[in-house]
């Protein structure tokens, strides 16, 4: 592939020596070769002049006194010598291709002014960009299924990128005065992407070209709600009055960017009346805001912007001098979220690589679920172990993606090719999507069991996904069981019909042709045994789902968990969809009861809330119609939330209680013992082999609203007993349901079958 184009990667750093050398070391994975490297450090006083040190021979070293990013990245447009300027996070690590993929979109089109990939957020789990663009008030949509259209010069209207993934034509930068100094921080790279497209060079996406984001805490972003608001709020209202200019009349210019930096304000108010915020910092971040509104509007009105028309240098190309090194395991650790549990022993290469075929209708970032994280977790461990695998799926964009190394494959649900099976749609129409989609994974799991490209393929259980794959000759086909549709049905009351009778006859299918056979819970394992009427002919191998850890240490969770509120009651955190297999109205009905002991106690529900529950209703319809309002103040019913939101309750939440009337295993225990929360669930399914009764937790009878009650009240008045739970919770996550525990267990397993006789 050409690579006549040459790139300046510019990273500007303060104070993030760590992140930094993660970053420095990735460039060496970059599969482009004509780039070079500028780091421009600003005012810190870490260990990060030490490190460029190291890499002076190799890269170009710049400094900035001011803690001002817009000025350290025009520092690093002057010292560029490249065509294209690509600017880079010191907490950033690049795809492999990133630069080919950036170079696609210059050889595509001209005048280009800039271009940008996708933005994986921390895990690698979720998308913070793609396909974005804002409005001349500041306004933005960071998550478009497609490219912007955004192109014109005068619009109200235009497409942005995200500083951690943007790239822009050197000459571009130079004819508009590269970034307006103004911005030390926040809109600074969108602003920059207004003035290109306005003088005629529009941004462009691509639909890949990804980096990784670790999103790590800075001067200015402390946690996500401690940020320093004055630059945000200030720039925010700025930017709307500079860019609004000559596109819209005076008056609106004056009203629009106040109410754009509004919703701030709004928003303030939200996490103080959530607990999400003290009274204290509500009162700060509110003279912040006020201090930025004013300075917005006056520096607006009556500044210049801040360009620096004297970016042209005469520099020569430095090509950065590659070395030829893996990513090691620190690197890999980190960019992946991993902590001690996985040392360089942990992640010794076995011997043989054979390739894996993971089945999964959704995998995240795409699509969420119980199996779609467990896929990814699994998937992406087996990757750092040397294992090639391919993961089929129906909800990624068309074609292909690499996930972390992963290749995360598009499968169709639908085909003319099986129209011998529409007869079904109109009788059973879940069977008949089932069997659609499983033989259209047939078809590619064989041309890559034919290609040499795997060795074996492992699908759930559930929607017997696999099915069709079990008659390939050769071909090892091994199922993880879940709940089965049977109990499924069961606890969310589905009404049982012919349909769903041959859906649960084919899953017994699945398991009696598989040729290996891994359950997550010995409970969900007897379950589906008595509930389908099976003698195991295969032993069932038992491996517990791992869950990944997040980078900040407990430490960290600790500080954040217990900061000062100035009223604090007992936090009590559900999180789930609130269905009635959740047993959501049993905890609210304890809720009730732990209320009249007239205990500081609140209840947050995070999780889908729009699902009827009973006679048409959700469950909030129900509690706030059955439910004196004193009791209503006390419950929040958040809805879905975000990742980064999620983190904040696990913080900040005392006791954790999730009392399913049904599951098979109970990932949602694990994720509060992470953050070394006492847990609270039913002695059902596969709970009991997650919490241990007084150890770091408790079981309760299922149905059970006053016994659920009497526990909760026991841990709500016993911090020294939660705390000790919380510990113990941590320890036992570490040591049974580590992510390379189950990977480790699973790959023997793998192996296990391959060398059986047979098929």
């Amino acid at each position: 592939m050409s690579e006549e184009l040459k790139f300046s990667i510019v990273i500007c750093t303060y104070n993030r020596d760590e992140f930094l050398e993660r970053t420095l070391l990735s460039l060496n994975n970059l599969s482009y070769s004509n780039f070079e490297v500028i780091v421009v450090n600003g005012p810190s006083t870490d260990r990060t002049s030490e490190i460029i040190e190291g890499y002076r021979d190799r890269i170009k070293i710049r400094t900035n006194s001011k803690a001002n990013l817009s000025v350290s990245r025009n520092i690093g447009i002057k010292a560029a010598a490249g065509d294209v300027v690509a600017f880079l996070d010191d907490d950033a690590i690049p795809e492999p291709n990133w630069l080919h993929q950036i170079k696609e979109v210059y050889d595509a089109h001209s005048p280009i002014g800039g271009a940008g990939g996708r933005v994986f957020g921390p895990g690698g789990d979720h998308f913070q960009f793609h396909n974005g663009y804002i409005d001349i008030w500041g306004e933005a949509e960071v998550k478009l299924d497609q490219p912007g259209i955004h192109t014109a010069p005068r619009s109200d209207k235009y497409n942005i990128m995200m500083g951690v993934n943007s790239t822009f034509s050197r000459q571009a930068l130079l004819e508009v005065g590269g970034f307006d100094e103004y911005y030390e921080y926040f809109h600074d790279e969108s602003d920059l992407c207004v003035r290109l497209t306005k003088a005629g060079y529009p941004i462009y996406h691509h639909q890949e070209a990804y980096v990784h984001h670790e999103f790590a805490r800075s001067h200015i972003r402390k946690s996500n709600y401690d940020m320093n608001w004055y630059p945000i709020v200030k720039n925010t209202v700025y930017f709307g009055v500079k860019n609004s200019k000559g596109i819209k009349g005076w008056p609106l210019r004056m009203i629009k960017p106040f109410h754009v930096a509004n919703k701030r304000a709004r928003e303030f108010k939200h996490w103080y009346r959530n607990r999400l915020i003290s009274k204290k910092d509500y009162r700060r971040f509110m003279k912040l805001w006020r201090k930025g509104v004013f300075s917005g509007y006056k520096d607006g009105l009556f500044k210049s912007t801040q360009i620096n028309n004297h970016l042209q240098n005469d520099d020569p190309f430095l090509t950065f001098s590659k070395v030829p090194v893996e990513l090691d395991a620190a690197l890999l650790i980190h960019q992946n979220n991993h902590i001690a549990e996985t040392s360089s022993e942990a992640l010794a290469v076995l011997p043989e690589k054979f390739g894996i075929c993971l089945l999964s209708k959704y995998y995240p970032p795409f699509g969420s679920g119980g199996v779609a994280t467990y896929t990814k977790v699994l998937a992406e461990t087996l990757v750092k172990l040397g294992h090639p695998v391919i993961v089929l799926t129906s909800n990624v964009p068309e074609g292909k993606q690499n996930i972390n190394g992963v290749s995360v494959e598009q499968v169709v649900t639908s085909t003319n090719s099986t129209d011998d099976l529409s007869f079904l749609n109109s009788v059973m129409p879940i069977t008949e999507s089932n069997v659609r989609y499983s033989i259209n994974v047939a078809n590619r799991v064989e041309e890559l069991y034919r290609n040499g490209e795997i060795h074996l393929v492992e699908t759930p259980l559930w929607d017997y996904e696999g099915l069709a794959c079990t008659e390939i000759n050769g071909l090892k086909t091994i199922v993880r069981l879940e709940t089965p549709l049977r109990k499924a049905a069961d606890m969310q009351g589905w009404k049982w019909n012919k349909d769903l009778e041959l859906s649960a006859n084919l899953e017994a299918k699945l398991l009696s042709k598989s040729d290996g056979i891994i359950t997550i819970s010995n409970n969900v394992k007897d379950t589906i045994a008595e509930m389908y009427g099976i003698e195991w002919g295969i032993k069932p191998e038992l491996v517990p789902l791992g869950l990944f850890n997040r980078t900040e240490t407990i430490e960290n969770l600790h500080k954040a968990s217990h900061s000062s509120l100035e009223i604090n009651p007992i936090k009590v955190l559900f999180v789930g969809r609130l269905e009635p297999r959740k047993g959501v109205d049993i905890l609210l009905n304890a809720f009730r009861l732990c209320y009249n002991d007239s205990l500081p106690i609140e209840l947050i529900l995070a999780g889908n809330k729009k699902i009827p529950f009973k006679n048409g209703l959700t469950m909030e319809e129900i509690f706030t119609r059955s439910s004196d309002k004193k009791i209503q103040e006390k419950v929040k019913f958040l809805g879905e939330v975000s990742d980064e939101e999620l983190h904040q309750l696990y913080t900040k939440c005392d006791i954790f209680v999730a009392p399913s009337r049904y599951e098979s295993f109970g990932l949602v225990y694990l994720e509060a013992m992470k953050y070394e929360k006492p847990v609270i669930g039913c002695a059902v399914g596969g709970v009991p082999e997650i919490i241990e009764d007084g150890v770091n937790g408790l079981l309760v009878k299922s149905e059970d609203a006053t016994e659920l009650a009497q526990v909760i009240i026991k841990l709500a008045k016993n911090k020294e007993e939660r705390d000790r739970m919380g510990r113990k919770g941590r320890e036992i996550l570490e040591s049974k349901f580590s992510t390379i525990a189950m990977t480790r267990k699973t790959l023997d397993y793998y192996l296990q079958v391959l060398n059986r006789n047979g098929k």
